[in-house]
């Protein structure tokens, strides 16, 4: 089932997608088992996500997934920052400069995507787009963090006009800042779409798919 499903996206990533090569799909492994997991390893998934960090470590002390990329795509505590750049190879959810300074500061050389609320909603986390500028004017100064991109997530909603809206502003604010960037400091990559929303993320650009029950089905626990 999980190869098939997989199947089924990587057509689609054929088809919506401007730039099918630069793809990568995010197999979003949070609350399932690591059979399940192993399963998509198996299927060609290269990119594990996890938003918890003590469930992921969990799982990774059981199977440590070699050569897998492992992406946090949760809200990260600063206290829990340094357990995620020691086990994982990407940070989807930077919006403080807190962490970013802690990051910079670090051995660490985690990738980092800076996570947009483009949906406006107030339960979502991320800085407002009229906030993006000047954290990014002041991030870029930090030699030590890799920024490679933006994340987002669209409202959650049957609205596929309000989807695209949301998903086009992340497309378009990562084309605006183009301009700021430094060898450490890029807008290459776009994380966007999930199960219900990845064709539409597709067609507006994304790079980085963030796809749970879409690959694995229910969550296991």
């Amino acid at each position: 089932m999980i190869k098939d499903r997989l199947t089924v996206i990587r057509e689609d990533i054929k088809r919506f997608s401007p730039y099918p090569d630069r793809v990568r799909i995010v197999a979003v492994s949070k609350k399932q088992s690591i059979e399940k997991m192993r399963s998509a390893v198996e299927a060609g998934i290269t990119d594990l996500g996890e938003n918890r960090i003590q469930d992921a470590l969990d799982k990774f002390s059981v199977e440590p997934f070699e050569g897998i990329a492992r992406h946090f795509i949760g809200y990260l505590q600063s206290n829990k920052a340094n357990k995620c750049l020691q086990n994982f190879n990407w940070l989807h959810s930077l919006q403080t400069e807190k962490l970013a300074k802690l990051i910079a500061d670090s051995d660490s050389r985690i990738k980092c995507l800076i996570e947009v609320n483009i949906s406006g909603e107030t339960n979502k986390s991320g800085l407002l787009p009229d906030q993006l500028s000047t954290f990014l004017n002041k991030v870029r100064e930090f030699h030590g963090l890799e920024v490679c991109g933006l994340m987002g997530m669209a409202a959650f909603t049957e609205d596929e006009a309000e989807i695209r809206r949301s998903f086009a502003l992340l497309r378009s604010l990562a084309e605006e800042y183009k301009v700021l960037e430094t060898a450490h400091f890029k807008m290459d990559e776009l994380s966007m779409g999930m199960t219900h929303d990845y064709r539409i993320a597709l067609e507006e650009g994304a790079t980085f798919l963030r796809i749970g029950t879409g690959i694995f089905g229910p969550r296991s626990y």
